[in-house]
This record gives structure tokens, sequence and C-alpha cells, in this order.
């Protein structure tokens, strides 16, 4: 698992979480989880959003999360962050930025590194 570099150096992922400590601690237990099982992942935790996106889904506190990203080779790249509350997601753009991120990434423009939640 990967995750694309800010412009401040380190992951998207791994700053958006930081403000999130359950929920840090429940993708910790998700991630551990798919790791460990063979593909394809269940619906119920991994799903296709369109174009080449898909999303890894968890739930801490009374909020649903959502880590989306795309398969790259036999990795998966987690682009951006967001929470989805009655198929609502916030921010509310964040499949149009995973879309360009996944784009910049495919095209050498933006930088991944290890994720480890």
């Amino acid at each position: 698992m990967q995750e694309i570099v800010g412009t401040n150096g380190k992951g998207v992922i791994t700053a958006w979480l930081s403000g999130y400590d359950d929920a840090r601690a429940r993708f910790r237990i998700r991630m551990m989880r798919l790791r460990q099982s063979q593909r394809p992942w269940p619906k119920t935790e991994f799903r296709p959003l369109g174009k080449g996106r898909f999303e890894i889904k968890w739930k801490a506190g009374k909020k649903e999360f959502r880590a989306i990203g795309f398969e790259r080779g036999d990795c998966f790249v987690i682009v951006i962050g967001c929470t989805h509350k009655q198929n609502v997601y916030d921010p509310h753009d964040c499949l149009n930025t995973a879309t360009r991120r996944k784009g910049e990434v495919e095209r050498g423009e933006r930088r991944t590194i290890d994720f480890e939640p």
C-alpha cells in the first residue's frame, strides 16, 4: 500500500488521519485484514467507483470514512481520504480530486511513498 506525497513532503493520508485517532486505529485494523485476504476484497470493505478508482470503507464513531485510490500493479495507491454520509462525500469534490491525482501519479508528476497506518 502506498500514498501520494503532499506539497509538505508528507503522505496526504497520514496527515489527514492524524486528526482522527479512532479512525486511524480502525483503518490500521482494516488494512491488516485486507492485506491478509485474497482478492477480490469484500464489497462491504472495498468497492469500485468507476474510472479506475476504488474506495476502502470503514467506520469510526458515528462517521463513515473512505480512503480513495487506485491499483497500480499489485499495489494500491491511496490519493485522498474523506468522510461519507448518505451518498455525500466530504470534501464534496473528492472523487474529482482522486481522478486528477491518479492521473498525476500515472504521469509521474506525483510521488508516492509506502503507507503504514
